[in-house]
Order: C-alpha cells, then structure tokens, then sequence
C-alpha cells in the first residue's frame, strides 16, 4: 500500500512539475450578458466601422478601447439562462492625423453601427507609437540644441524620451496632443534615464515646440543604469527544496465559461480593456438559510496613479494614469508564470485583448483561479479548523513596474482584494554618488528627493495609488452607507469607571457627507447596509469595508495632481448608481482637464440613502526606495478587506469539519 501510494505522488508530482497539470476543473463555454468580447467579436468591430468609412484602412486610425457594452444593470439582473440578449460593444477610436477622438458603439449580432459620437477637446487612453514623432519634431530647434551643445553633448547622438502627457501643464489649445520631454542618449547602454535640467513642450498635433526650458544644472554626462535586465540574470543561489501544491481529490470549485462557483461563492469574471480584472455578479452560500445571497454587482480597479516627488518639470508632469492614460498597458499579453505568480494547483485562464490596431490577442494564461491554505478558519483550545480560500489573480505590466490584482474569497464571507506591487523603480539621473550629506543635488532642508541605487542614479521618492469602484448591492438594491468609529465614552455617570467604549454609528443621507478619510486610531469603517433585510437580532445586512493604512497625496492643493486626480483627496466616496460614471478622475486624464470624475459628480450632492449606491475606496503606498530593491524590488502587498457584520446571525463556518489525518501511506 504504502509503494502504490508512492508512485502515485511520484506520478502526480511530475505532472506538476512538466507542466500538464494547469488545470484540475472542467472549463466549459457559456454564454451570459457579461462575457466579454471574443477575438471574433473584436474583428466584427472593426469591420463595421470600416464599412461605416468611420474609420481609415491604415495604421493612422488607432482603437483606444474596444470593449464590450455592459447591457442596463436592470436587464442583467433580469436574465435567466437560455434568455436572448442584447449583444453590444463599444469602441474609441482616435484618427491621429486629424486629431479626431470618436465613439462608437456597434450591435454584434446584426454587425451594424448603432452610433457614432465626435468627442470634442478630449484626448483618448492611450500611449501610441505614433508619438515617437516628438523626437524629429524637436530635434532641429535651436534651444534645444544649444541646450545640449552647452552641456558638451552632441546633439546627433541623443534623441527624445517619450516624456510625459502634459495634460494641465500643458500650453497647446485644448484639445491638441502634448508632451513634456526630455533627451535620452541614443547608446542603449545609456538610453533608461533622461539628460537631467532640459525639456521640451512638443505639441504633437500641431507638430511645434511650444517652448524649450533649460535649467542650466543637471548632470549630462551618460550613465551605465545597471538596470535589470531578466535574460541576464545570474544564478547564484541555492534553490531551496520545493514546495508542491497537490490537490490529489480535486479542486472545490467549477468554472462554467466566466463563472467560478464553489460551495460558497459564485461570481463571474472578465478582462477589460481599460480596467483590467473586473469581478461581476458575486454571491456568498449562507449555510443557515440555505440560498445564495446577493453582495456585489461589479467592483475592480477603476483607476491607479503613480506621482513622483522630485522637483524638476519631468517628474512634476510625471503623474502615471495607468488605466485612465495607458489602460493598464493592455496592449501586450503577459501570462502568468507557472508555479510564482500563482500556485502549481491553479486553474490559468485565457484572456482576450486587443492592439492600437484591433488585432485580437489572445493571452493564453493571463488569468489564474485557485485554492490556498488560509491559515487558520477558527481555533479555541484543541478545537480548530483550517481555512481554504478561493483566490482569482491577474497581473499587468506597467512600464517599469509589475502588479497584480488578486481577489480572495474566505469560507466566512470576507472577501479581501490585494494589490501586489513588483517591478523597477523609477530613476533619474542625478550628479552625486552616494547619499552622504552635502551634494549639489536638489535638496530641502539637507534631505534628498530619492536614493542612490547606482553612482549618479536616483530612485525617486514617489505614491502609489489605488482606486476601486464597488458596485455593493448587499441584498438587493437599496442600500445605504454609514461610518463606524470607536469612541471613547467620557468618565461620568455613564462611564464611571472610564473604560467604556462603544462603536459609534453616523448615517449618510449625501454624497458631500459621504467623502471621509481614513482614522486609524478609531478603526473607522464603512457599511453598507440594507435596510429591508436583518438577521435574528434585528441587525441590518450589511458589509463593511476596513480601510488599508491611510496614505494620503503629498502633492499640494493646486498642483497638476490635485487638478487631475482630485479623488485622491478623500479616501472613501459614495455616489448614486450611474452607468455612465465608471472612472473616478474622468474617462479621458489624458486631457487638459481638471476636476473631472468623483470631485465634479459629488457637486450634486445626490441622494446615496436606501437607493442603489456605489462606493470608491482609495488605497495606497508611499515609497522611499531601499537600496535593497535595486535593481529589482521584492513584492510589496497592500489590501482592504470587505467583511459581513450583520448579513448572517452566526459564525457561518462553525460547522466546518476537522482536517483530515495523514493515513500511514502518506505520512511521509
């Protein structure tokens, strides 16, 4: 007994290890208003809007996004299987030469233009190849030259960075495509940081020099970054001893097209173009009541910013939009890495995505669903029970750095949405060597604006931020939202001995109540609740949203980040459902624009109690690089958790059962 059992582990583990056991559940194709657009239904999308002649037959009309047109909420909620629906997908489209942005959405079962609307003064999501025109645009002008001839640099042996998008900075007509740039060397040994103290407004539309800004400093001379170059990497260390994740009697979940379901949670799953991982439709199995229950419509990343915190025009303007400006750099396929980015048990899903050009492209592991030790579920004395979670993940490639986005469902209803931060710090370069004090470097009161990880490199200091849109319908529709914090109760009559505490409760009735920051010393926390529906204690079915360590943006009021990304400025908003308002800074940051999104739709002050709310929380991570993460950072997580208090009248999972024993035949 105990050699049979062997040679299956044995057999198993090598499944594992060569790769073919990627999947333990049956994947099947179903069809739901919600699955996203197939490779077929892209090519239908530009089909038709080249029979329209809304679009050019050449590489000169570029498709920001093509996604598919989430049917009205009512309607998606009304669907029962084997239903018809409408099938529909929207596309924008930017005609570069004519500097013409374009909407249009498309019926893909009748594969007909249903509209088609100019978009005026906006510039589309997107960083476009096209946009490398900046560098013959600039190259003959005479104080860009003369800016580099006074440095000693030859100016044909340097070329123009793509720089950044110069949105409210910028000085072209509104509406015109701008950049604020700088020189990198042509070298590639020296071609990873821009020439410091020299940039350029280049209005790319009007294909001009706005103006050339030199500020006679900044250190020239090229640099060899020692940037990380994976191919080269040289291996070092031992490896250790490997740790396999078997699930030799199958997993507890199912996928049904883009559906996972498993005894206790069901949701539907989809790639955006622009947003990434989105999870839809989620419901949790109360054990009690014996029916699935109703959390959350649709919730995923609506928006990440990275702002950098050096003092020169670069990095003022350096202000990373990554799904509003780049669309999470949707553009390339990175499938995730078997047995590292997710675990040798999980199930790697494909995903399709789409070019500047709408080429399908079809990312075969782009994302994965698994099962995961989670630790302890309960425990009291010599009674405990361990906890499986069921986990969905997708990771993105971000320019320099890497995220992942990765959802944990736990037996107990608590859902928690993890951030995973990797990659390469930004740089730039700078003209000391070290951080000892006293260099000619920029600095504010002897401190400097970064770290050196390299002579004359600087990793700047910088904030991650982290937007997420939460369409919560606890319940059903009609919810409201309040704030819980814990008070101390003042010594008197109703506190004599003063120990008394309570949890607080305040009500919103309005969006402008409904903007609050994070309190760490109260443990505030949001709930959404409804009204209509209460356990046996009388308490209202809620859940609650406990905040991550409140980061807040360091850029002043009235900087380009404040005029751009005023959502940052509150970490928790609250509005009234509305299809159309989807992206918290605005659906085009690209532009010169200000006060767009969250900030401008909350002037209204709209009613947000016992209606269909949706509520925004704002995450985020303040980085000083450590020379321990050059020139590669370790993973960096950050989290906020959504957690029942009030939607069942017990510990759901009290009947949980014990892990089972090893038997004698696996002992070992």
């Amino acid at each position: 007994m105990r050699n049979k059992s062997s040679i299956y582990l044995t057999f198993c583990l090598f499944l594992l290890i060569s790769g073919k056991l990627f999947s333990q559940s049956t994947v099947m194709q179903f069809r739901h208003p919600l699955d996203p657009l197939d490779t077929n239904e892209i090519k239908i999308v530009k089909q038709v809007l080249l029979k329209e002649n809304k679009v050019r037959n050449d590489s000169s009309s570029l498709y920001s996004i093509i996604n598919l047109l989430e049917p009205p909420k009512s309607e998606v909620l009304a669907h029962k299987p084997g239903d018809d629906f409408r099938r529909e997908a929207f596309a924008y489209v930017y005609d570069y030469p004519a500097n013409a942005l374009g909407k249009a959405i498309i019926d893909l079962k009748q594969q007909k233009l249903l509209s088609f609307e100019k978009i005026e003064g906006k510039q589309p999501t997107g960083a476009f190849k096209a946009d490398s025109v900046a560098s013959e645009i600039v190259k003959n002008n005479s104080e860009w030259i003369a800016a580099l001839t006074k440095r000693g640099v030859n100016p044909d042996s340097v070329k123009a960075s793509f720089g950044n998008f110069a949105a409210d900075l910028g000085l072209a007509p509104i509406g015109n495509r701008e950049l604020i740039i700088s020189p990198v060397y042509k070298n590639k040994q020296f071609n990873k940081m821009p020439i410091g103290g020299i940039y350029a407004y280049v209005d790319i539309t009007d294909k001009k020099i706005l103006k050339v800004v030199d500020t006679g400093g900044g250190w020239s001379e090229p640099v060899k970054v020692g940037y990380f170059e994976g191919d080269s990497i040289k291996i070092d260390m031992t490896a250790p001893k490997q740790v396999l994740i078997t699930q030799p009697e199958g997993v507890n979940y199912r996928i049904e097209g883009n559906q996972v379901i498993s005894p206790l949670w069901k949701f539907r799953f989809s790639v955006h173009s622009r947003e990434g991982l989105v999870i839809h439709d989620l419901h949790y199995f109360d054990q009690e009541q014996k029916k699935w229950r109703y959390i959350m419509y649709r919730g995923g990343l609506a928006e990440m910013i990275v702002n950098y915190g050096s003092p020169d025009l670069l990095n003022a303007s350096n202000n990373y939009f990554d799904v509003g400006e780049f669309r999470l750099f949707q553009t390339k396929a990175r499938p995730l890495t078997y047995g590292a980015d997710a675990p040798e048990n999980a199930t790697y899903l494909p995903a399709v995505l789409h070019n500047d050009f709408a080429t399908p492209i079809l990312s075969d592991s782009a994302i994965a669903v698994f099962e995961e030790f989670g630790g302890v579920l309960w425990r009291h004395q010599n009674h405990a029970r361990r906890a499986t979670d069921l986990a969905i993940k997708y990771y993105i490639t971000a320019g320099n750095y890497d995220y992942g986005f990765k959802w944990t469902f736990k037996e107990d209803g608590t859902i928690v949405i993890v951030t995973e931060l990797n990659g390469i710090a930004h740089i730039r370069v700078v003209e000391r060597v070290t951080d000892d004090p006293g260099s000619a470097d920029e600095t504010y009161q002897g401190h400097y604006f970064g770290t050196i990880v390299e002579p004359h490199v600087e990793a700047n200091n910088h904030q991650h931020f982290f937007i997420f849109r939460l369409d919560l319908d606890i319940d059903g529709q009609h919810n409201s939202v309040g704030e819980m914090n814990m008070v101390a109760v003042p010594k008197g009559p109703d506190n004599p001995y003063g120990n008394s505490i309570i949890g607080k409760m305040d009500m919103f009735k309005k969006e402008l109540e409904a903007k609050r920051m994070a309190n760490a010393a109260s443990s505030r926390m949001w709930m959404v609740m409804n009204h209509h529906v209460k356990n046996k204690f009388n308490h209202m079915s809620s859940y609650m949203l406990m905040p991550s360590p409140g980061v807040v943006p360091l850029a002043e009021v009235g900087s380009s980040l404040y005029n751009r990304a005023g959502a940052l400025y509150h970490h928790f908003w609250t509005t009234p459902y509305k299809s159309d308002e989807m992206y918290p800074t605005g659906d085009f940051p690209v532009s010169n624009q200000k006060n767009e999104g969250l900030p401008k739709w909350t002037q209204q002050n709209r009613n947000i109690d016992n209606t269909d709310v949706v509520v925004w929380y704002v995450s985020g991570v303040n980085h000083i690089v450590r020379p321990e993460e050059w020139p590669i950072m370790n993973q960096h997580t950050v989290s906020i958790t959504l957690m029942p208090f009030g939607f069942m009248s017990k510990n759901p999972v009290l009947g949980m059962p014990p892990v089972k024993l090893p038997t004698a035949g696996n002992s070992k």
